[in-house]
């Protein structure tokens, strides 16, 4: 075939069409590569295989692990920490059969289950914490690193010995650690500190319960109430603590029910460090017991009842976020949400 260039002349050269045969080759070097990746992917997702070419996979296509909310943790930064915890796992087994106690070396028994479980809960907690210590303005200070970095250090002979220590329990340098623990640790410290002092819902929190305490005034069933509001584990029995004494609660609360008679409710709302109570004496008594040098006298005991609107701790907040946000597994492994919601249940 012949052309015009761009003088006008005839160009004689033949222009030659591509081979079929090059595109064969291409296809087949096509197809083995989307065949590569996929069985890469399939070993992610049906093995949670962690092998070099495996995790390279992986890295390349970003593949997560699991997913809450709108974010995700990659395969590879679970299969990282699943790769310290077995680290650690082993070296416990190691000094268990040294003679080392069994509380010195509890992770000899851990199951595979169970340090799959725990790598996905400490990323996912991690993750949580992140978000929301963005919402409460909560950083993480280099001094609040470097003071505890030099306790660390404290423990150790010299930085060098540490570092064998936590290469030998983790497979983890003292870089990875800062980055792995020593900053997750601080984060989740001041945002918990910063949770329970938040002066604003400490305000809302009182003001429900002044609410709630005007409604017991005029009638409202106490137990309902309680079973509706209470933040701890006297929900599901209408607010009812048993039977005490005195020393056994704390300050602000036996002050107000030792004050009461059967039957009266307390006529404010009560602050403790745990957050705000409405309290009900139910009954008291007074019976014979011994004190410490085995002394026999009479003590007073109460039986009172509460309905509790509980500080905001983090515990409870990631529990909350968690049972709300259930988070998505896409690897095939043992799934610990789904324990949670049936403890729910």
């Amino acid at each position: 075939m012949s052309e015009i260039n761009a003088a006008g002349e005839k160009n004689t050269n033949s222009v030659k069409m591509a081979s079929p045969k090059l595109f064969i080759v291409l296809g087949a070097a096509a197809l083995l590569l989307v065949g590569t990746v996929g069985f890469g992917v399939y070993r992610v997702y049906a093995k949670a295989a962690s092998d070099k070419f495996t995790l390279a996979v992986a890295k390349t296509l970003r593949l997560p692990a699991v997913k809450v909310g709108d974010d995700t943790i990659s395969y590879v930064r679970y299969s990282e920490d699943l790769k310290a915890i077995r680290a650690m796992r082993d070296y416990d087994v190691t000094q268990r059969a040294n003679g080392v106690p069994l509380e010195r070396s509890p992770g000899a028994d851990l199951t595979e289950d169970q340090m799959s479980d725990q790598v996905l809960w400490r990323l996912i907690n991690n993750l949580l914490v992140e978000e929301a210590a963005k919402q409460y303005e909560v950083s993480v200070e280099e001094q609040d690193v470097n003071n505890l970095k030099d306790q660390m250090r404290a423990q150790f002979k010299d930085e060098a010995a540490l570092e064998e220590e936590l290469m030998k329990r983790y497979g983890w340098s003292f870089a990875d650690y800062e980055q792995k623990v020593i900053r997750p640790f601080i984060l989740q410290s001041k945002l918990a500190k910063k949770m329970q002092e938040d002066p604003s819902v400490k305000e809302s929190l009182k003001a429900k319960a002044q609410e709630v305490l005007e409604e017991v005034k005029k009638g409202a069933d106490f137990a309902a109430l309680a079973k509706q509001y209470n933040g701890d584990s006297t929900k599901g029995t209408g607010g009812d603590l048993g039977w005490f004494g005195k020393g056994r609660m704390v300050p602000e609360f036996e002050t107000a029910v030792f004050s009461l008679k059967k039957g009266e409710v307390y006529p404010t709302v009560v602050e403790s460090i745990y957050g705000f109570h409405i309290i009900k004496l139910d009954d008291r008594k007074t019976e014979s017991v011994k004190d410490e040098n085995g002394k026999t006298q009479n003590e007073e005991q109460l039986r009172a009842s509460h309905i509790f609107f509980k500080l905001p701790d983090l515990i409870s907040y990631l529990d909350e976020t968690i049972k709300n946000n259930k988070p998505k597994l896409y690897i095939k492994v043992h799934d610990p949400f789904a324990e949670q919601d049936a403890q729910a249940e």
